[in-house]
């Protein structure tokens, strides 16, 4: 039977360490703090938090010690900017209990982060996240990205939503992946194909077309040497079609995230996987985030004029992640299955 605790009396040791887990993985991953859940990361409320048990004298130790000075931390730490933001809101949140102490070492850390760093404005410049996959937060995906949406005259050095969702989708199905040849179009950061590799993809081909881009991919591949044997960095331009043939044809599966967004692009984009995808065997998977509906419509049009190419649509706006935090849970998010007819 699982104990209460003796130091809160409010919760039991197993509901500490639920909590815990629940903070830790979603700083890694450098959620917002504005969309910070202060309870289990996959409740939907952000409400659903218990103030007696974070301002819990042990469960602030336990903050100190296996989040902000957990080795992975450490080594791959979020931004200074987030890391003072995560500890003054959590400060904020103790001292919202009707009874509290706050842990000695928590303030003196908050203190000086605090005094050496500028939290206004908005985040800008490279640190890194840290996917979680599993329960245990042993099996990760360190991404070193740019805080700023655009960058470098890009927007590909940062993780957008539909990425994540791409990712989660693999981490939760990772039978259609695993053992695998997986090629990535406008890979970005590399997320949702790293996800791929570390869930048990035999070789991942992650792609872009941005110098920048690739530059960010070859360091987030050599960031991850458990699963960097796997994979393989390489520039592609949708326009050079025998490029994507030669690219493709080891390929099993053919997967992109946020690469439906620009009118102009979608036609190019549709006739490189028209070019690419040759075998009856060969699946497409690519989400979008609907901001403009006209040019989702358009990529679908596009690929049934193709005559060759079939698909359906699912609606992922109400599918709950379950290996990834997601930030947005609102976003208007689909993900397309392409194959041959």
């Amino acid at each position: 039977m699982d104990q209460l605790c003796v130091v809160c009396k409010c919760a039991t040791y197993h509901e500490h360490d639920a909590l815990i887990s629940s903070l830790r993985k979603q700083f890694w991953q450098m959620i917002p703090i504005r969309l910070f859940i202060w309870g289990l990361w996959s409740s939907t409320d952000s409400q659903d938090e218990n103030t007696t048990l974070l301002s819990c004298m042990r469960i602030q130790g336990e903050v100190m010690k296996t989040i902000i000075f957990h080795e992975h931390t450490i080594q791959y730490s979020p931004s200074n900017r987030y890391v003072a933001l995560f500890l003054k809101t959590f400060i904020d949140k103790i001292e919202r209990a009707l009874d509290y102490n706050l842990d000695d070492e928590l303030v003196e850390f908050y203190v000086g982060l605090a005094a050496s760093t500028n939290t206004s404005g908005p985040a800008h410049g490279m640190c890194f996240k840290t996917y979680a996959l599993d329960k245990e937060q042993y099996t990760r995906v360190v991404l070193k990205e740019e805080q700023a949406m655009i960058s470098q005259g890009t927007t590909g050095l940062i993780t957008w939503e539909a990425g994540l969702r791409l990712a989660d989708f693999f981490a939760e199905h990772p039978d259609i992946i695993r053992g695998k040849r997986v090629l990535e179009l406008g890979a970005g950061c590399g997320l949702a194909g790293f996800v791929c590799a570390a869930m048990g993809a035999t070789c991942v081909v992650s792609t872009d077309y941005s110098d920048a881009v690739l530059k960010l991919l070859e360091s987030n591949r050599q960031t991850n040497p458990e699963i960097s044997g796997k994979l393989q960095i390489a520039k592609l331009d949708w326009d050079d079609l025998e490029e994507c043939s030669n690219l493709s044809k080891p390929i099993d599966v053919i997967i992109g995230a946020d690469i439906t967004y620009d009118p102009t692009i979608v036609p190019i984009l549709v006739a490189a996987i028209k070019e690419m995808v040759v075998s009856s065997q060969q699946v497409v998977y690519i989400t979008a985030t609907i901001r403009n509906i006209e040019t989702f419509d358009l990529f679908l049009q596009l690929v049934d004029e193709t005559g060759v190419l079939g698909r359906s649509v699912m609606d992922l706006t109400q599918t709950m992640m379950t290996a990834l935090c997601h930030p947005n849970p609102s976003a208007d998010m689909r993900l397309v299955l392409i194959t041959l007819k």
